[in-house]
């Protein structure tokens, strides 16, 4: 906005006195040379009309091509922090309205209103990145995991810090059951570990621990994401790329389901009630996978969807409570940090230039892309819609976070 604003400064006219000397020969010239002097007025203001219409359809094709302009109204821009983003969420309808919190590597995860976007405090106290965020059912608690090998549990209130839950590596995700009474987390450590919010944090360590997993090279499989079911599940999305299913009310480690989807891990998952009916969303690979999350095992909802994007370090999606369409972003094919210089050496996929900068809109239906929203300076990393499926938030390696209505998408 500046940069516009100083290019187009030189086009306003200011008032200019003219030395004494320069009136005096002003005033001697004749009836021609007044003439001659009106005509070059005349000449000079239409050029200088003529630069500023140039100037202003060069700013609209700008605005265009950043999805501001015509049917695409602007996102809103949340900046405060400074490293790229991990997680955004947004909690359910409260009696004060919807929230959002971000979870970001720069070891400060932030609340904000979900509506208008504005910051509302920040929860400081992580000593490392912070990869996981979320907020309870009544907005009243929120948890983190993070790089430093802890957990904690907030007040999100008064931004109070209620507990530290001390693991043995890091901490890539944490989640809260539906009834608030439980809190899982997991890691590179593999261990799925349950907590009893009602009973006291930390206190006497988690209630139940699942038993880590080991992957074909022996190496301990990580627990990427977790998600809770209506029921009491807990869905875990693994480095292995299998989705597997827990019940903590069972004896046992053994899995409820234990689905694959692929060979990568899985970066994001998200669990949806709307109109398909509860619906696991997995992102692995190159691919989005819509699970049926009623009856584990069964043939998901669709066939995976192929992506213009990669989820292999960065990147989700998420499903419109509607059910028609996906919203998604994630790594260039071919490597996101080579940009236009290059690709990756042995990449069997070159995607567009840019398109790690797009949030992509996907027909559910088709798997056509049906709609792109461009904004974001960097890779974007995470992304969800607001429960009312109004909104979408998206989380992005320039630090910001953008809110975009979806009015123009859906016409």
């Amino acid at each position: 906005v500046d940069s516009h604003k100083n290019l187009c400064e030189p086009l306003i006219a200011k008032p200019r006195r003219h030395p004494a000397a320069a009136r005096g020969r002003l005033e001697g010239l004749g009836h021609l040379s007044l003439r001659r002097a009106a005509v070059s007025s005349r000449r000079a203001r239409a050029s200088s009309e003529q630069r500023s219409k140039t100037m202003a359809a060069a700013l609209r094709e700008l605005m265009d091509a950043a999805g501001v302009g015509g049917n695409h109204p602007p996102p809103i821009v949340c900046p405060g922090h400074t490293r790229p983003l991990a997680e955004v969420s947004f909690s359910p309808e409260t009696p004060d309205g919807y929230f959002m919190i971000s979870a970001c590597l720069d070891g400060n995860p932030m609340l904000r209103d979900a509506t208008t976007g504005d910051w509302i405090g920040t929860f400081a106290g992580h000593k490392g990145a912070v990869w996981s965020a979320k907020l309870c059912g009544e907005a009243r608690l929120a948890a983190t995991g993070s790089g430093d090998f802890s957990a904690r549990v907030w007040d999100a209130i008064t931004g109070a810090c209620l507990a530290t839950l001390e693991h043995k590596h890091v901490v890539k995700t944490v989640a809260f059951s539906g009834d608030r009474r439980s809190l899982a987390t997991g890691g590179h450590e593999g261990l799925l570990r349950l907590y009893d919010v009602e009973a006291g944090l930390g206190e006497g360590g988690p209630y139940r621990s699942f038993a880590s997993r080991k992957g074909a090279d022996g190496r301990v499989v990580s627990v990427q994401r977790v998600v809770w079911t209506e029921a009491g599940l807990a869905v875990c999305g693994c480095g292995d790329g299998h989705v597997v299913v827990l019940d903590p009310r069972v004896d046992g480690d053994a899995p409820v389901s234990d689905v694959a989807v692929g060979a990568a891990p899985i970066m994001d998952l998200e669990l949806t009630s709307g109109a398909l009916g509860p619906t696991l969303v997995a992102c692995a690979g190159e691919r989005v996978h819509l699970l049926d999350a009623q009856r584990w095992g069964a043939p998901p909802r669709r066939a995976p969807i192929e992506c213009p994007v990669h989820f292999r370090e960065e990147g989700g999606a998420s499903l419109r409570p509607d059910g028609k369409e996906l919203v998604l972003g994630g790594g260039r094919h071919g490597g996101s940090r080579q940009g236009a210089l290059g690709v990756e050496k042995g990449a069997k996929k070159i995607g567009d230039v840019g398109s790690d900068l797009c949030v992509h809109v996907v027909d559910v239906a088709t798997g056509l892309i049906s709609a792109e929203r461009k904004g974001h300076c960097g890779p974007v990393r995470c992304v969800r819609y607001h429960p009312l499926g109004e909104r979408f938030a998206t989380g992005s390696e320039d630090g910001t976070i953008r809110l975009w209505d979806i009015a123009a998408d859906t016409g």
